[in-house]
């Protein structure tokens, strides 16, 4: 979610927007008592370089995605299943029976598509119900392993379709009824990715991103790409099952930086705050490079006034010294009494009244953010 000004917006999940919270209609005024003492800031710690491990042991974790509650996704070809990673490492099933589910992105309506490679077509899940059902199915006479990814969405809800046997790439329409090639003579596109002009970036396993823009041509050359982002500063990043490594572009596709070492990288994702997820699939894990900053579980203190104060934990990424504020969105339900701004070294914190069970609470800077459901004893 891109954010203006920097800062920190605290909203009450009853008026939180199915895609994410809904800009402030009004802004609150600080009801700090005359006799009121400073509200201290919370600490901070680092956040540990390199690779974490946030899940092991998986059957055969592939694609990754971040839904609207930001909650990490992941695909799993071998239990035929979809399921959330939560802040234990465990996992949390949200559809099961899939035939080797690949690829994922929301759709424009909140529906999770998902590529079944074994029946070559694309099911939509309904994140709330756990329904399924049929999106569009591709013709693949081919024999060869059916559709990999699925992507970007577009502005007008159109989905991108990497037809992966057929060498062709889709534009497809919102409702799955319609498709218009956009891209052709590939070896196995697996994955696609849409930057800020609208140039369409595809993964092709024959050694080549593509662009697509007024046409197709060559964007950059690298060993068997598996899968392509876009982060919010415009670089490219791309995983690679060749080399088993990550590589970070920019816009022209020259590298930046590489991540080597990765045990079959089959899926990638960035957070909102452009943290870097990927799957080893070879050794059944997902792991995270912090490139920004992250959010431990804050604390919550229940005052003798029978207000709150809650301390976020921010871990920032080593070099990451962008300004990271505090600001308040309106509600009726609760009121803001004091709070003080995070620092380049502390978390900020914020003393709250209201009686809802839980806030919402998001750390910005820029065009990165992060968020916090926050239970309320």
């Amino acid at each position: 979610m891109s954010v203006g000004a920097a800062g920190l917006l605290v909203l009450l999940t009853a008026c939180q927007a199915p895609g994410g919270p809904v800009a402030p209609s009004a802004s609150i005024t600080v009801r700090a008592s005359p006799t009121a003492s400073p509200l201290p800031a919370c600490g901070a710690a680092p956040a540990p370089a390199g690779p974490q491990v946030l899940a092991a042991n998986l059957p055969a974790p592939d694609d990754l995605v971040v839904d609207p509650r930001g909650r990490l996704l992941v695909s799993d070809i071998r239990a035929g299943t979809v399921s959330a990673l939560r802040a234990d490492g465990s996992l949390e099933t949200i559809v099961g029976g899939l035939a080797a589910p690949e690829g994922m992105v929301v759709a424009a309506d909140g529906r999770l598509l998902v590529a079944e490679q074994a029946r070559n077509r694309v099911v939509a899940i309904d994140l709330t119900s756990h329904a399924v059902s049929l999106w569009r199915t591709f013709p693949n006479r081919t024999g060869r392993d059916g559709i990999d990814g699925i992507g970007p969405v577009l502005t007008n809800g159109d989905v991108v379709v990497p037809d992966s046997p057929n060498g062709v790439v889709w534009r497809v329409s919102a409702d799955g009824k319609s498709a218009t090639a956009i891209g052709r003579g590939m070896t196995r596109p697996v994955g696609a990715a849409v930057d800020a002009t609208g140039r369409i970036l595809v993964a092709d396993e024959g050694g080549v991103v593509w662009a697509i823009d007024s046409g197709q041509h060559r964007f950059a050359a690298l060993a068997t790409p598996d899968d392509v982002l876009v982060g919010r500063a415009g670089h490219v990043f791309v995983n690679t099952l060749g080399d088993n490594a990550i590589h970070e572009l920019d816009q022209q596709g020259h590298q930046i930086s590489v991540l080597r070492g990765v045990h079959g990288p089959q899926g990638i994702a960035l957070d909102s705050a452009d943290n870097l997820f990927y799957t080893e699939f070879d050794s059944g894990r997902i792991d995270r490079v912090v490139r920004s900053f992250v959010l431990d579980p804050p604390t919550v203190t229940r005052t003798s006034r029978g207000t709150f104060i809650i301390c976020p934990a921010i871990r920032r990424a080593p070099g990451f010294q962008k300004a990271l504020g505090l600001t308040t969105g309106s509600s009726v339900t609760a009121s803001i009494l004091r709070l003080v701004q995070p620092g380049t070294d502390s978390s900020g914190a914020i003393e709250v009244q209201t009686s809802e069970r839980s806030v919402t609470i998001d750390i910005a800077g820029g065009t990165l953010s992060l968020s916090q459901t926050v239970p309320l004893p």
